[in-house]
């Protein structure tokens, strides 16, 4: 039986070079990859968990007698996931619209807001502000600038100096956070960060959730409390959802203890307690979000929502009725002593945005 027995010093000259090409390429990648990982470290957005919010602007003198109010809540996506777009995190490919298309999208943002303009309270979520995915535009000082009729506050939970994905074009600088504009002055604004992060490196380059709560004195001792929410999104687990809502269950029943006036709305992505699929008849395909908000949270709560009509719609495709999943996740949970006259869902076939607005009007009992 014959053997080769093969030395190193007996390669081709030409080998030699390539193997060492090749090493010194593949170190310089890792080189390169663990130093961008120590930039996004070094530059992590790490929020303290509690802070007060800063207000501006103006609008109504505060009428502590009132006792009814309208809302709105309104995840806009941040003007770049309107009807034609679909999203690379969801099993699409795109990430930001063309130019011209955000534009067409924010325009008809602005536009139906305005057309609110007397909803004493509205609850934004994924509003940019100058990222590479919304064209570098500062979304809350151009929205804030055309709602002049009301104090506002920005509740930052995304920072990230450069998200790396998709790789062949990858989102790179995203800053967002949630709005909350209200039509008379909060006498309290605070910002309260959950810490149901990713684990690391992952929590690099994702959210840091948080709630926004405003608090309005009123005459009868009591507090009207309003909650702006954007909670976690991609936890197939539940376990980061669970462990907002054991902040936010924590929060809202020491509220109610105290005789306040509480509503917490905004994306919750999960559907409400009671959602039903089969009370939309609209021709949306409609499916519901798994695992459900666990029994043991929220006990007791009024989950408000129309029931008729899709609030959001899957990303992983453009829209397209009957084809594109749709389900029910932008609602209000609201205390036994707030009495709900009436809410719907502005139905607008996703035209703006991967959700609809849903309004609402209340009156404390």
């Amino acid at each position: 039986m014959c053997t080769f027995d093969f030395y190193p010093h007996q390669m081709p000259k030409w080998v030699k070079i390539v193997a060492r090409i090749l090493g010194a390429f593949v170190g310089l990648l890792l080189l390169s990859a663990l130093s961008f990982i120590l930039f996004l470290t070094v530059t992590e957005f790490s929020p303290v968990s509690k802070s007060k919010a800063v207000i501006d602007g103006t609008g109504k003198t505060k009428e502590p007698s009132r006792r009814e109010y309208s809302l709105l809540t309104w995840n806009i996506g941040y003007a770049g996931l309107g009807r034609e777009m679909d999203f690379f995190y969801d099993g699409g490919t795109m990430n930001r619209p063309p130019h011209w298309q955000f534009l067409h999208y924010f325009n008809g943002i602005k536009k139906v807001l305005r057309a609110q303009e007397k909803t004493d309270f509205v609850l934004l979520q994924e509003v940019d502000v100058c990222s590479k995915r919304d064209w570098y535009q500062d979304e809350y000082t151009i929205l804030t600038s055309a709602m002049t009729k009301y104090y506002h506050g920005f509740a930052q939970n995304y920072d990230c100096r450069f998200v790396p994905l998709p790789l062949t074009d990858p989102m790179g600088k995203v800053k967002a956070g949630l709005v909350t504009f209200s039509s008379i002055p909060p006498d309290e604004a605070t910002i309260q960060y959950y810490g149901s992060d990713f684990s690391w490196p992952l929590r690099l380059v994702m959210l840091k959730r948080c709630y926004m709560l405003f608090r309005f004195r009123l005459d009868n001792g009591k507090d009207l409390v309003i909650i702006n929410l954007h909670n976690s999104a991609y936890d197939s687990t539940g376990v980061l959802r669970e462990k907002e809502l054991h902040v936010l269950d924590s929060v809202i029943n020491g509220e109610n203890e105290r005789g306040n006036y509480v509503i917490a709305g905004g994306d919750w992505n999960s559907n409400p307690r009671g959602f039903n699929v089969r009370t939309i008849h609209q021709g949306d395909l409609v499916t519901t979000i798994e695992p459900p908000i666990p029994g043991s949270y929220l006990r007791g709560w009024n989950f408000v929502y129309d029931s008729l009509t899709p609030s959001n719609r899957y990303t992983d495709i453009p829209y397209r009725k009957g084809e594109t999943k749709t389900t029910i996740i932008d609602f209000f949970v609201v205390s036994e002593n707030v009495e709900v006259k009436n809410i719907s869902t502005i139905p607008m076939g996703f035209e703006y945005s991967d959700h609809e607005p849903v309004v609402m009007k209340i009156r404390l009992k």
